[in-house]
C-alpha cells in the first residue's frame, strides 16, 4: 500500500520579515510527516530568506525521516538557487535516509 503524500502551500511574500513566522508552521508540517509536497505557487515574492528558509525544511527533512518535494517554484527563487550554486539540492528534494 502506498504512503499518502501530504499537501501544503506555502504563498504571498517571502522574505527577511514573514520566514521566521513561516519557518514554525513548515517545521511542523515536516516533522508530522513522511511524505510531504510544498507547493510555492502562491509565493508572489520571495528572497533569499525564503531559500534559506527551503534549505532549512530539506535539513529537517532529512533528519526526521521525511522525504520533502518542492513544487511549482517561482522562477525568482529558481533564478536566486542557481546564481547560489544550490539548484539541484532545492530541485532534488530530500529523501528519507538513515546514515550508518
Amino acid at each position: 500500500m502506498a504512503e499518502t503524500v501530504a499537501r501544503s502551500q506555502l504563498s504571498g511574500v517571502l522574505d527577511f520579515s514573514t520566514v521566521p513566522g513561516v519557518w514554525p508552521l513548515l517545521a511542523r508540517r515536516i516533522r508530522q510527516s513522511k511524505r510531504l509536497t510544498v507547493s510555492l505557487a502562491g509565493v508572489e515574492k520571495a528572497n533569499s530568506a525564503a531559500l534559506a528558509l527551503l534549505l532549512e525544511g530539506l535539513e529537517l527533512a532529512r533528519n526526521s525521516g521525511c522525504a520533502l518535494e518542492y513544487s511549482d517554484m517561482p522562477q525568482e527563487l529558481l533564478e536566486l538557487a542557481r546564481v547560489s550554486n544550490v539548484e539541484t539540492i532545492i530541485l532534488g528534494g530530500a529523501v528519507a535516509s538513515s546514515t550508518p
